[in-house]
């Protein structure tokens, strides 16, 4: 029966140790629990940063890229007017009004009998057409210039006759301009100076 009894004091005392260890292990549990939970919010915190961290840095590459994708834009626009300004010099070089003139500023005489060279398929020459040679126009005769005389105007020519009893009013031109005869209230209806 001792045996009995202390297998049983024994065993009571084993599971109030166990209980007593249980109960340590779990506050510990708690406790542990509790210091893994205190970081939780630096952690949530530190991951916001970082988010908002790598959302600048990405917005920042971002703009970046635009502003660079716009001024490649820009260049090829400019580019592509320069071209179209080049077609168009071009074409206005090439039109035969202007191909002409410049062969004619470089002393270039047109043929009025011109041959063409066809080369055939054996890579032979047939010539089409008689070669002559060009020859230089003769120089347009320069005309020669008329001496101008002086225009009489009538004022002019009034100026030397003797004075009428009618008055007339003094007539004024400018410089340089033709005077024409004024008709004025007090002569005749005919205007003729006497």
């Amino acid at each position: 029966m001792q045996g009995h009894r202390m297998t049983g004091r024994r065993a009571a005392g084993a599971r109030a140790k166990r209980a007593m260890q249980g109960h340590r292990m779990t506050g510990r549990r708690a406790a542990g629990a509790r210091a893994k939970r205190l970081p939780l919010p630096v952690l949530l915190g530190l991951m916001l940063v970082g988010g908002l961290c790598a959302l600048l840095t990405l917005n920042t590459a971002s703009a970046a890229l635009e502003i660079k994708q716009r001024h490649i834009s820009d260049a090829n626009a400019s580019t592509s007017d320069t071209e179209q300004q080049l077609l168009r010099d071009l074409a206005a070089k090439q039109a035969p009004g202007s191909l002409a003139s410049a062969a004619a500023s470089l002393g270039l005489v047109a043929n009025p009998n011109p041959a063409f060279l066809r080369i055939n398929p054996d890579g032979s020459v047939t010539v089409l057409g008689s070669p002559t040679p060009a020859t230089v126009p003769s120089p347009p005769p320069t005309p020669t210039p008329t001496p101008t005389k002086p225009r009489v105007t009538p004022n002019s020519s009034a100026a030397h006759k003797p004075s009428s009893s009618k008055s007339t009013a003094p007539s004024t031109t400018l410089p340089g301009h033709n005077a024409a005869p004024t008709i004025h209230p007090s002569t005749s209806a005919t205007g003729a100076h006497r």
